[in-house]
């Protein structure tokens, strides 16, 4: 029976790297796409500035010049709040990526994990509650690996959205997106009072 109870335990342990793995995983692609957001977005402006000095070269005179210079300020301002809103929305991807792992690995293979060290705590030879307590530190670890990224996510979600709704008053331009939905519950607020 502590054959089938230690079987468990590695279960456990083993589901939650594969979660943390998960975590990585989508991370990494997030990373990466907002190193693709970055590079689209400075390639457009370094094109938006060539354009803006050909036409600056170009004009005639002082009148011709205020009217190029005037006419670059849009295509800058739409640039700006195109990078704001796709970033905002990479952010809320991410951030629901994290909290889709939490909710849906994370908790319950924490708990069945806990209850299996519990259980096989007293079973233990001599020594056994090092072993224990060192399981337990393991996953007490994991779990707020795992709300202190969850918080992340949620702090950089809220930053973005108030970047663009600042970005959206003095740029005067479209309505910002919709305020970023909370992150689960005990995992942020167990995250927040760390902070």
């Amino acid at each position: 029976m502590t054959t089938n109870k230690s079987e468990k335990l590695i279960a456990a342990n083993k589901a939650n790297a594969e979660a943390m793995l998960a975590l990585t995983r989508k991370t990494v692609d997030s990373i990466e796409r907002l190193a693709n957001l970055n590079f689209s977005t400075f390639r457009e402006n370094l094109q938006v500035g060539a354009n803006g000095s050909n036409a600056l070269a170009g004009a005639k005179d002082p009148k011709q010049l205020l009217a190029v210079q005037s006419s670059l300020a849009e295509p800058t301002l739409e640039n700006v709040r195109s990078y704001y809103h796709n970033l905002y929305e990479l952010m809320l991807n991410m951030q629901k990526d994290i909290t889709d792992v939490m909710e849906s690995h994370y908790k319950s293979l924490s708990e069945e994990a806990e209850n299996v060290i519990e259980e096989t705590k007293s079973q233990l030879p001599a020594g056994g509650d090092i072993f224990a307590t060192a399981m337990k530190s393991v996953l007490q670890s994991n779990s707020e690996a795992f709300e202190r990224m969850n918080f992340m996510a949620q702090q950089i979600a809220q930053i973005t959205d108030s970047n663009i709704k600042a970005f959206s008053q003095v740029g005067g331009g479209a309505a910002a997106p919709a305020a970023a939905p909370k992150a689960s519950g005990s995992a942020t607020r167990k995250a927040a009072s760390k902070a």
